[in-house]
């Protein structure tokens, strides 16, 4: 047992266990025709690669719905491969999948905990989720990596310091993780902020990194206020999120299920044919119309969110069937059992730095999806990955280490 745990915890072993992972990944998605869903990226992937406007609804106009790294990633396969861009698309997500576990290794090495990184490899690769999903053309197929790249650079500067590369590299990293995903912003100005806090850093070189980071962000926000001449910094949906949270297929209990379906359709319509600044307007005042009748909704709408985004989404609450409990909702609720049972490990184990990163992190990708909507996995899956690694370090911790490691030399 101890030659196959070695065997298994060797980079070569999973970097051999990532190539075959990768050969399924392909095998399967032509054996189901790259059939991948699109969703709004796609749609205005497809307007800068045809017409070269960035926009969702060409009638309507320019557009600030979505941050540009996945629609300018998706435009430039639309722009190269035509009519096989959906299959080239998603062969590069799954090559992209492949390099996840090897910043998962690199990032634990930085910390001296390699194995755990090279466990969690394997619990990634083993995720139904992440097998499948890459077929998908949303933007958590680029977000993980992206910002695995800004933990492997923070954390290089955690141990070793700043210096030219470093504050560079940083910066870049920094700047397109934002550009990619809004939600983790305040998370990583934290982390940034941890540098000078605990002494990796001083405040000059920190100082540097924000300034490039923003710097490297700004071509954003001067398009937004060139386009729509008003300021712009993230995205457009803001009420339009909280308004979608009271959505009949977005919810899954009825007393929080406000509009129609008529009255959806209707939304549905009015948004393909309005530009999105006079539909938040509307989103605005709805919203706040429901919730000053019903000053509790707003309470009881953040737990079922809460609820959905660490179970699963409406979509597939309801759903009975072998394959989705099997697949997904048992698969769930046994990772999340076991990063509350990490979790508290880490406490036992005094591990204070790990424990407040790991808290944190999980309060900042929860709280916005309560205050808005949970209506898609990708959410889950944007931060799924991490307790992958909490469980993994329990194994290491727990388990593994003192049964086969502290006898064998070296």
């Amino acid at each position: 047992m101890k030659k196959l745990y070695s065997f298994l915890m060797s980079f070569k072993t999973l970097m051999m266990f990532n190539c075959i992972i990768l050969a399924g990944k392909i095998l399967y998605s032509f054996l189901t025709g790259f059939s991948g869903n699109t969703f709004e990226d796609w749609s205005i992937a497809e307007n800068i690669a045809h017409y070269g406007v960035y926009s969702e609804f060409i009638n309507v106009g320019p557009t600030a719905y979505k941050l540009p790294v996945y629609p300018l990633f998706l435009s430039a396969f639309i722009s190269l491969f035509q009519d096989l861009a959906k299959e080239a698309i998603v062969i590069a997500q799954h090559l992209i999948y492949f390099f996840i576990p090897v910043l998962m290794v690199r990032i634990s090495g930085i910390f001296n905990v390699k194995k755990v990184g090279i466990l969690t490899g394997y619990l990634f690769l083993l995720s139904p989720a992440y097998f499948i999903y890459s077929n998908t053309l949303e933007s958590t197929n680029v977000f993980i990596i992206i910002f695995l790249n800004f933990l492997y650079r923070w954390s290089r500067v955690w141990q070793e310091g700043f210096n030219t590369s470093r504050i560079m590299l940083l910066s870049l990293s920094t700047a397109l993780l934002f550009l990619c995903q809004v939600v983790v912003v305040p998370f990583a100005l934290l982390l940034l902020l941890s540098l000078y806090i605990f002494k990796k850093a001083s405040l000059k070189p920190l100082a540097l990194v924000l300034i490039l980071t923003a710097l490297g962000y700004s071509p954003w926000v001067i398009r937004n206020y060139i386009t729509f001449n008003r300021l712009v910094i993230s995205k457009t949906p803001v009420w339009q999120n909280r308004y979608f949270g009271y959505y009949s297929d977005v919810q899954v209990f009825k007393g929080l299920q406000v509009y129609s379906v008529e009255h959806e359709a209707e939304i549905l319509r009015l948004r393909r044919q309005t530009d999105e600044f006079r539909m938040e307007d509307l989103y605005r005042r709805e919203v706040k119309k429901i919730e000053k009748a019903q000053p509790s909704i707003v309470f009881k709408k953040a737990l079922a969110n809460i609820l959905m985004l660490w179970y699963v989404p409406s979509r597939y609450y309801h759903d009975q069937s072998l394959s989705i409990w099997i697949t997904r909702k048992l698969y769930v609720i046994i990772i999340n059992l076991l990063t509350v049972f990490s979790l508290v490990f880490i406490y036992r184990r005094k591990s204070w730095k790990l424990l407040a990163f790991s808290v944190l992190f999980f309060l900042n990708f929860t709280a916005p999806y309560a205050l808005t909507h949970s209506a898609n996995t990708r959410f889950k899956l944007d931060f799924e990955w991490f307790q992958l690694f909490l469980i993994a370090y329990l194994l290491y911790f727990a388990f593994l280490k003192e049964k086969y490691e502290d006898k064998i030399p070296g």
